[in-house]
């Protein structure tokens, strides 16, 4: 969702917590909490950023 990167390219999907589990845990399951995005992107974000690329 963030750079547009797909399996056919290579790229390995993640699912990430758009508000990180460590600073919201209650939101760890919350399917409105979650978006798909590549490896390096979700690695990247870390827990730092809650943008949101839906």
């Amino acid at each position: 969702m963030c750079c547009t990167a797909d399996p056919a390219q290579g790229a390995v999907l993640q699912v990430d917590h758009v508000k990180p589990r460590a600073k919201f845990p209650e939101l760890a399951l919350d399917i409105n909490n979650l978006q798909i995005l590549c490896e390096i992107c979700n690695i990247g974000k870390l827990h730092h950023s809650e943008s949101d690329w839906r």
